[in-house]
């Protein structure tokens, strides 16, 4: 029964080897002049000049170590300051307000 199969290879005459190698070279000659084109037109495109920091960086160490401190000690100033606004606003109502002072 196997004898009666006819032999299974593929179809020679649909792409031939050549011009796979050809479209496979031509494709990478393209992407090669597309790079070199980019890199002529813009000579920074691929490595941009380093501008360094726009502002000025903190003193170090620029890390939190104990944020939650942080926000205490941050919360007290705060605290301090508007009551000491409030304390001046409070004088200013009781002694009231003299343009002359």
């Amino acid at each position: 029964m196997a004898e009666n199969r006819p032999k299974t290879d593929y179809e020679r005459s649909d792409v031939p080897p050549r011009l796979l190698a050809a479209l496979a070279a031509g494709l990478a000659l393209s992407i090669g002049a597309v790079l070199g084109g980019v890199a002529l037109a813009f000579p920074f495109a691929l490595s941009p000049p380093n501008r360094g920091p726009t502002q000025p960086l903190p003193p170090k160490p620029r890390l939190e170590t104990a944020p939650s401190a942080d926000l205490d000690r941050y919360q007290a100033i705060e605290q301090r300051r508007l009551e000491g606004i409030d304390q001046a606003m409070n004088e200013v109502a009781s002694e009231g307000w003299s343009a002359g002072k």
